[in-house]
């Protein structure tokens, strides 16, 4: 802001009251600036408001997924400890039974089958476990760095398939762009990407995997952010 210098003296010496006016003018040009910003400092501070609500929510929803997923994680470890009980139980029948091995072979040769079963259950109840574990930490991770992620995990058989959706808050464009993930024994491999890369940004993802080969990703992580990326700058605005 300009300096305003007046000489009283010469103001009352020569009667030169021109500036009062002088005076008016310049004290309306601080009170227009002043204006000004004190409308930029409230427009920011209702758009920070709004920002802050929206991610005050966004958050609330992932803690509510991970209270979920948790929750998902407790019911497992019940059923494992019903099925260790099962298999302790069996086992101890077992034992007492092999005085009479004669007469209950039959009844013995039933109970190692279902024990074998229900150890098969019992490996597979861990894994499922270990795996939910791990989709919890990439979901907190994931979830902080970009909050219009959606995951969304679909189990088969032999291994299990995750799906990431990207820009889910743009209703313009919600399911248009996601990738199909296979995870089998911990190595994660891309399935499908849509809507598909062209060649020459396959490129960018010589670090995290080599899609000419179809090994497995070394960073899904870093893979999920490469790609939110790519889709941003040469994709989004294109459809």
């Amino acid at each position: 802001m300009e300096e305003f210098n007046i000489d009283i003296a010469h103001v009352l010496q020569n009667r030169d009251f021109s500036i009062i006016q002088k005076l008016k003018s310049y004290y309306s040009n601080i009170q227009t600036k002043i204006a000004a910003k004190v409308e930029d400092a409230t427009t920011y501070k209702i758009e920070f408001i709004e920002k802050k609500t929206q991610n005050d929510n966004k958050i609330s929803e992932l803690q509510q997924e991970v209270e979920s997923l948790k929750s998902e994680i407790d019911a497992t470890d019940l059923q494992q400890k019903i099925v260790d009980k099962k298999i302790a139980n069996i086992i101890e029948e077992q034992e007492n039974l092999e005085e009479e091995v004669n007469k209950t072979k039959s009844r013995r040769n039933s109970l190692s089958i279902e024990i074998v079963e229900l150890n098969e259950e019992s490996k597979k109840r861990k894994e499922e476990k270990l795996l939910k574990w791990k989709s919890i930490k990439c979901a907190c991770q994931t979830y902080k760095q970009y909050l219009d992620f959606r995951i969304r995990l679909i189990n088969n058989k032999e291994q299990e398939q995750i799906k990431v959706s990207f820009f889910i808050n743009d209703t313009n464009i919600k399911d248009e762009y996601f990738v199909l993930l296979l995870n089998h024994n911990d190595q994660w491999k891309v399935e499908k990407i849509h809507p598909t890369l062209k060649t020459e940004h396959l490129t960018d993802f010589k670090e995290i995997i080599d899609f000419s080969k179809q090994v497995e990703i070394s960073n899904i992580i870093a893979f999920l952010c490469k790609l939110r990326h790519i889709f941003l700058q040469y994709y989004l605005n294109i459809k």
